[in-house]
């Protein structure tokens, strides 16, 4: 027969055991690393906060406008000037030139008698390419769409038309248009810059004259081409 242990030997083992296990415990949990906190999104800065306004300009100008035609005249007309700011690419954008012209009546055989004033409003959409080279920007434009045309005829003009001694009523039409254009701006700080700008503006209209149950019709060439200066300032 085997000799057995004494209790006693058994409870020395039995102590020594849980001894062991309480020591490796923290060794283990050593080796596991604590799980990392969840991560924040980072804030938000104050260009990602900027509204679509940043960066706008507005200004005013004027345009030298130098009719194609031969008998009308060339006027000066005030522009109101909005600029975003200045990027290297294309981009869609918006063109007008509006103006008012008077036009003498070559047409009737009569060029020292003025026929009334033209009044032409292209609202045009095109492209734009632009170069940025600080502190100088470059354009080129081009845009076509409806030009809505109005005409105020002199009264000096219903002996011409031929339209009998009644109340003669003028109007012209909605004509389509087409413009091309450079410019440059040029930035002297970082809120103020100078513009100038040179185009070529397409518009055939036709202006209608009645009087009771006759009318007359014709035709007036409104090509010109147009130079213009002007400042902006940057508000926001």
């Amino acid at each position: 027969m085997r000799p057995r242990l004494p209790a006693r030997h058994w409870n020395m083992l039995g102590t020594a055991a849980c001894l062991a296990l309480l020591s490796a415990s923290p060794a283990r949990a050593q080796d596991t690393p604590p799980d990392p906190p969840p991560q924040e999104a980072p804030p938000i800065s104050s260009v990602q906060r900027q509204r679509p306004w940043t960066g706008l300009s507005i200004g005013a100008g004027w345009e030298k406008v130098m009719t194609t035609s031969g008998h009308a005249s060339n006027p000066l007309p005030f522009r109101f000037l909005f600029r975003t700011p200045s990027k290297s690419g294309w981009a869609v954008t918006p063109m007008f030139g509006w103006f008012s012209s008077d036009i003498d009546a070559v047409p009737l055989g009569s060029p020292t008698t003025p026929m009334g004033t033209l009044t032409v409003r292209p609202v045009l959409v095109g492209v734009r390419r632009t170069w940025v080279k600080h502190p100088l920007s470059f354009d080129v434009a081009g845009g076509a769409g409806p030009s809505f045309n109005s005409f105020k005829a002199d009264p000096a003009l219903r002996p011409l038309l031929g339209l009998g001694a009644g109340e003669v009523s003028a109007d012209a039409n909605v004509s389509f248009a087409w413009r091309v254009q450079v410019s440059t701006w040029h930035d002297f700080t970082d809120r103020f810059a100078l513009r100038g700008s040179i185009a070529y503006a397409a518009n055939q209209a036709e202006i209608t004259f009645t009087s009771g149950a006759a009318g007359r019709r014709l035709s007036q060439n409104a090509n010109s081409f147009q130079i213009g200066f002007g400042a902006a300032y940057r508000l926001f």
